[in-house]
């Protein structure tokens, strides 16, 4: 392979990844912490806020998560990440670049806000909140679906 079919390859690279905010709130501590023997009720949502950036070729892509936990009607915990990374794309066709942001990259940077999630709701004093694993893929396509609908 010589340097020019080299340079033609598609690639992304991370050139960054980030908290961008996190709120994290206990509005019954002390008393939301003794242990109520049920397990709480998690609201949980997702989105990605996808924009490109002044330099060519680069793209931010976040990841935002809001999680709110209750237990008999009373709020244990509200917390709020907006996670992002900074991505690179060289060669990628115009056609695929969409589909790359909003499935690739959101996966890479994924366990990332994942882990902060748990450590933060650790820190608040609850058992850590692991949210399970997202199909980027299947979420992407239920979007376009939607736009197609519509």
């Amino acid at each position: 392979m010589n340097s020019t079919e080299e340079t033609k390859t598609p690639h992304i690279s991370v050139n960054a990844q980030y908290t961008k905010d996190l709120s994290f709130e206990n509005p019954g501590a002390p008393a939301s912490l003794v242990n109520t023997g049920n397990p709480p009720h998690i609201d949980l949502a997702l989105d990605l806020n996808i924009q490109r950036m002044p330099e060519d070729e680069y793209f931010e892509v976040e990841i935002i998560i809001s999680a709110k936990a209750t237990s008999a009607d009373k709020t244990l915990f509200i917390v709020d990440l907006k996670y992002a990374g900074i991505f690179h794309l060289v060669n990628v066709p115009e056609e695929q670049i969409q589909m790359l942001l909003a499935v690739h990259c959101p996966a890479i940077i994924f366990p990332f806000a994942r882990k902060i999630l748990a450590d933060v709701t650790q820190d608040g004093g609850f058992q850590p909140l692991m949210i399970d694993p997202i199909d980027f893929g299947a979420l992407y396509s239920k979007k376009l679906n939607e736009k197609n609908i519509s």
